[in-house]
């Protein structure tokens, strides 16, 4: 009970501030929801006489933490799908939603049986493929939209997910 007490006043201050101030905008009715569990974290730390305490605070922070991820999945996807092109690693997207990049590839692997970086992969390789049916881009013009630092890394990453060069998909299209 007392090492209970010991943090009551510094988790509850913590959270709330940054459920004021979220490191990334959230929508209202996100900042709403996030608002219930930090008030039912902070009804259950003003409770003196609770026999079962701490394990109400560890369910209380895992249902805080579980929504915060569903908060964060669809701004990953959101920011995958209109920044794979110029972004290629779990560690810029992981920077853009403040977690970090394990525990991003695996909330995504638990939720969907990919890693962050399949999930990037997989997107990127449906933009590369959108370029090259465009008769007007050649494999050079694609790997540059694309940023890879040249055209040989390009296609060594898109024959490894696709078992043929661009070019050979360029020509069967």
């Amino acid at each position: 009970m007392q090492a209970a007490e010991c943090i009551r006043s510094k988790v509850a201050a913590y959270v709330y501030r940054h459920v004021l101030e979220p490191f990334i905008p959230l929508e209202k009715q996100d900042l709403l929801r996030i608002q219930s569990h930090v008030d039912m974290l902070r009804h259950t730390l003003q409770q003196k006489e609770n026999h079962f305490l701490l394990e109400m605070l560890e369910n209380t922070l895992r249902s805080l933490i579980l929504e915060v991820w569903n908060i964060i999945l669809p701004r990953f996807l959101y920011l995958m799908h209109t920044n794979c092109r110029y972004h290629h690693t779990v560690k810029w997207y992981a920077d853009q939603l403040y977690v970090s990049p394990d525990a991003l590839s695996a909330k995504l692997k638990k939720l969907y049986g990919k890693t962050a970086n399949q999930l990037i992969s997989e997107s990127l390789i449906e933009e590369a493929k959108v370029c090259l049916l465009n008769p007007a881009n050649s494999v050079q013009d694609v790997a540059e939209k694309l940023c890879f630092s040249d055209q040989a890394s390009f296609s060594k990453f898109f024959k490894r997910y696709c078992g043929m060069s661009p070019g050979q998909f360029k020509k069967q299209a």
